[in-house]
């Protein structure tokens, strides 16, 4: 199975309108354009206004140390669910600060970058990005900011306390921001370093589409054999690391015949890279497709950048309810056993029960504690052969996680016949085996 989503064309038949007789004479049709153009030029003039007026991001470092809560361990691992809760605490707490209050300007985002001890509690080093006339200087803004924060400070009842003099602010530039959130996974950005907030994806994907941005999915990997091009999806977990599936493995382990390339389109590839080390999960069942999971090496790493980032892996305790909205990308066909797609597509799918899966008109038993199943019960919606090895991901506050790994399906898109994958949760301390992450 080899699963990125699609409704067949055949049930949403293009409407054809039918022409109307002409009615417009010379003289209005010259009118109607000259009224046209008008508004055009009005609305270009005030558009372009807002942009070059308006259109410069600014990131600042904070620095600043918290009195009322102790230094834990695990906050000096990022993946850990007690240095993610915590960072999103900060994170709230400075929108809170900043949110309707940064003047002409705006706050876009904050994200934090490390926790570390201190002996008063706790010292949080962060990046924050705000919007200000490009008119305006790094240093005037820096100035607006810190009064903004100390203001706040006074007023608003924050859950935090700040210890007011320890707080700094060090403007950086694009580069700086970029390299410093590398630090973090599942973080994705535009070209221009802004944050692609999760809304953006859900909004264009009505039936499993192309992916539109650059970066969208800047995880997502192909993998090649040398002479046969495309076989499976993988996701970048590291610099050097790949999760994928067990069974892309099955006709060839030899990983000097594999290459894996990154983008949104397969030919031409934005990054590509040789395989130097495959692992296949030494329980793996074809039969069964139990343990369906696997890990290929890198022999250079890649460097992080807007195009290319790891994906998050979960905290072993993670679980998604049932109807969580997750997401499946891949390179894979778009109907059944049909031909590999050039460029990365996508959908959103939902988490479906294991209880239901197992009933006996869906899967009769055979989801098994390391599955995980994820589509709609009506079909329509589902990964297919391509997508194999591919993440199903998740975000949480705009982090993104990757929770299942493409493994097999009764066909493709069928009725009660969702997609199964592979429950990265279950394998977590099995990847950190291999890998140390």
């Amino acid at each position: 199975y080899h699963r990125p989503v699609e409704f067949s064309e055949a049930e949403y038949p293009q409407t054809e309108y039918e022409r109307r007789q002409q009615f417009w004479d010379p003289i209005r049709l010259s009118l109607f354009t000259l009224v046209i153009a008008a508004i055009i030029g009005i609305a270009i003039g005030i558009v372009t206004h807002f942009v070059v007026e308006d259109d410069r991001s600014f990131y600042y470092l904070a620095s600043f140390k918290v009195t009322n809560i102790k230094y834990k361990e695990n906050y000096g691992v990022k993946s850990s669910r007690e240095f993610i809760e915590r960072s999103h605490q900060i994170e709230r707490m400075m929108s809170r600060i900043f949110r309707r209050s940064s003047g002409v300007g705006r706050f876009v985002t904050s994200h934090v970058i490390r926790l570390s001890p201190d002996k008063q509690g706790l010292s949080v080093l962060m990046v924050l990005t705000f919007r200000y006339p490009a008119t305006d200087s790094t240093e005037q803004i820096r100035k607006k900011i810190e009064r903004i924060f100390y203001q706040n400070l006074k007023i608003k009842q924050l859950p935090l306390t700040i210890n007011k003099p320890s707080f700094s602010l060090t403007a950086i530039d694009g580069k700086k921001m970029r390299n410093l959130l590398n630090s973090r996974c599942g973080i994705r950005m535009t070209s221009s370093n802004m944050p692609l907030p999760a809304f953006s994806s859900t909004e264009r994907i009505v039936q499993g589409r192309e992916t539109a941005m650059e970066g969208e999915w800047p995880w997502q990997a192909s993998l090649q054999l040398l002479g046969a091009g495309h076989q499976c999806g993988a996701s970048l977990i590291s610099n050097t690391w790949l999760l994928t599936a067990a069974h892309c493995f099955r006709k060839n382990k030899d990983p000097s015949q594999w290459i894996a390339t990154f983008g949104t389109t397969i030919t031409p590839p934005a990054v590509k890279r040789s395989v130097g080390k495959i692992i296949v999960h030494e329980n793996y069942h074809r039969e069964t497709n139990e343990n369906d999971i696997a890990l290929a090496q890198l022999t250079t790493r890649v460097e992080f950048s807007n195009i290319v980032q790891r994906v998050c892996l979960p905290d072993p305790s993670t679980n998604l309810p049932p109807k969580t909205s997750v997401f499946v990308t891949g390179f894979g066909s778009i109907v059944d056993d049909g031909p590999t797609q050039n460029k990365l597509r996508q959908a959103q799918v939902e988490i479906i029960s294991t209880d239901v899966c197992n009933r006996k008109d869906v899967y009769d038993g055979l989801i098994t504690p390391g599955m995980l199943c994820a589509g709609f019960m009506e079909g329509k919606v589902d990964a297919c052969k391509g997508d194999s090895g591919g993440p199903l991901v998740y975000d949480n506050h705009d982090i993104w996680y990757i929770v299942g790994i493409v493994s097999w399906g009764q066909s493709c898109a069928l009725p009660k016949k969702p997609g199964v994958y592979t429950k990265v949760t279950k394998y977590r301390d099995w990847i950190t085996s291999k890998t140390g992450i």
